[in-house]
């Protein structure tokens, strides 16, 4: 049974990242529909990145970093390695980006659907990174999240 609680949050991690690259592939080879998407499972996680903004570099950021993550989990055996954390630090920091930044947007009833999106982003990295930070040393950590923080910034500058 602990070998499985070993292997369920980086395939949690991979799983999202897998979503980001995903939609990412789509959204270049332009066959990327919002419309026909609303009922696909990656929808609410994903909706946060280039479904209002049309914001697609960071979700490809997200999910090479989530992949690297994994493999560097299955060659080393280790949760928290820098690729993770970039992966989860800049879904962190996009999500309160979409809080603080675009909060004016979510009075109009037609982003409701993103609004529900970020609430329940917004929980499953809360619930995700509150499992994942907690035993991970600050000082290991600071150097992917200025890294994080800047290529969301970056990124949201760019589009």
């Amino acid at each position: 049974m602990k070998n499985k609680k070993e292997y369920l949050f980086p395939l949690i991690l991979l799983y999202l990242a897998l979503m980001c690259l995903y939609v990412s592939y789509t959204f270049i080879i332009k066959d990327y529909n919002i419309t026909k998407s609303i009922y696909q499972p990656y929808k609410t996680f994903l909706q946060i990145s280039p479904f209002d903004h049309w914001n697609v570099f960071i979700t490809l950021f997200k999910g090479i970093f989530g992949v690297a993550g994994f493999i560097a989990f299955l060659l080393n055996r280790k949760v928290i390695n820098p690729w993770n954390t970039l992966f989860l630090v800049i879904t962190i920091l996009e999500i309160a980006l979409n809080f603080f930044v675009w909060a004016e947007n979510f009075k109009d009833f037609s982003v409701y659907v993103s609004f529900t999106g970020i609430i329940v982003s917004a929980v499953l990295f809360a619930a995700l990174s509150y499992f994942y930070f907690r035993g991970a040393s600050f000082k290991k950590i600071f150097p992917q999240i200025i890294l994080g923080l800047l290529l969301t910034v970056l990124s949201y500058n760019l589009h």
